[in-house]
């Protein structure tokens, strides 16, 4: 009877293997239980293709959805999907004329309205590739007990990283003095900026706010200027005009000081070293303030923003084998994404450098 018993159940588990490449509505069609269907996978996914890590719906969403809250580079050059899969692409650069120009609006009885074309020179850029992966052997996986949560882990871990990239990119563009029109960038000496006598940081910052052709509504620095700022007599005086200068200063309190409508504060630090055992971390935002505008629906063809970034398609997540590797193989867990940051209104905004008075 023990024998009799056997038989059917290696025909159904070959009949299992050969119909799991044709996905679980095929297994189900073919009269197997849906619990040999589960392990293949409802949709075709990662077991039926071989692979001993899972990859589906609950990682891409995970990778999709990723974010750190104390990276800042999504909200000084938010992303814009582009559609279709080139990855080449092509951009409006904002000129100082129609594009910050009040248009005669006024519209008579049996006339039309008139017509305003957006100014701007069209360039041509490329998303580019951004992304890391991880190896995992084979007799690691084997040691595995919950798969699922060791992949997520993984992707989690990966994408943070990718991210940590992607804010020294936007951090290098966004203090880099070439990327602001004429009169709308200053470098100060070391005895000079936030601390020396004189020297009003509530002054120089609203006289700033007004030289750029689009006002900014966004101020942006890092955690130690942010410190600076809130803490400094003239900010306090200014908020609390009987005050004896002392105390600190709230976020709304400053933004409402300024007129802007969010303070973006850089707090991301990032090994200069490859040495894991003696790393030196340093601060991806300098010692700078810096302040653009950007309008929400703005995109890289109309209305006006200091600066986007171009994506081609969603973030990307996969696992790959490859039995090349160790012994028995390995699998590849790789994530990443296709992107290219552009500065599109470079007078749009300002960028004061070195803006704390060095010690000593």
């Amino acid at each position: 009877m023990k024998k009799m018993t056997k038989i059917p159940l290696i025909l159904l588990a070959l009949v299992c293997s050969v119909a799991a490449f044709a996905g679980a509505d095929t297994l189900t069609a073919c009269g197997v239980p849906q619990i040999f269907a589960n392990i293949f996978g409802s949709d075709g996914g990662a077991l039926a293709a071989g692979l001993l890590l899972p990859i589906g719906v609950q990682q891409t969403d995970l990778v999709a959805a990723y974010k750190n809250g104390k990276m800042i580079a999504d909200q000084v050059m938010p992303v814009k999907v582009l559609d279709g899969p080139e990855l080449a692409f092509k951009y409006y650069e904002r000129t100082k004329g129609d594009s910050f120009a009040a248009p005669d609006t006024h519209v008579g009885r049996t006339s039309e309205p008139n017509i305003i074309h957006l100014s701007g020179e069209e360039k041509a850029s490329v998303a580019e590739a951004h992304g890391l992966q991880t190896i995992v052997p084979k007799e690691d996986i084997d040691q595995i007990k919950n798969k699922e949560r060791f992949v997520n882990t993984n992707l989690e871990y990966l994408m943070n990283q990718v991210f940590l990239g992607r804010e020294m990119r936007v951090a290098g563009i966004v203090q880099n003095t070439s990327n602001y029109g004429t009169g709308l960038s200053h470098t100060y000496e070391d005895n000079q900026g936030i601390g020396a006598d004189g020297f009003n940081i509530v002054e120089v910052i609203l006289d700033y706010l007004e030289k750029p052709l689009a006002r900014p509504n966004i101020l942006g620095m890092n955690a130690v200027v942010w410190a600076k700022l809130r803490t400094d007599a003239n900010v306090l005086r200014a908020i609390y005009p009987n005050s004896n200068g002392a105390g600190v200063a709230t976020r709304e309190q400053i933004k409402a000081l300024f007129e802007v409508d969010d303070i973006l504060v850089g707090e991301a630090r990032v090994n200069t070293t490859k040495n894991a055992k003696n790393p030196q971390l340093e601060r991806c935002w300098g010692n700078n303030i810096w302040a653009h505008y950007t309008e929400p629906l703005s995109t890289l063809k109309e209305g006006i923003a200091w600066g986007m970034t171009a994506q081609v398609g969603d973030r990307y997540a996969t696992i790959i084998e490859d039995e090349k590797i160790g012994l028995k193989g390995a699998e590849i867990i790789k994530a990443g994404f296709y992107q290219k940051e552009v500065v599109v209104a470079k007078d749009a905004g300002f960028l004061l450098k070195n803006i704390i008075k060095a010690a000593g």
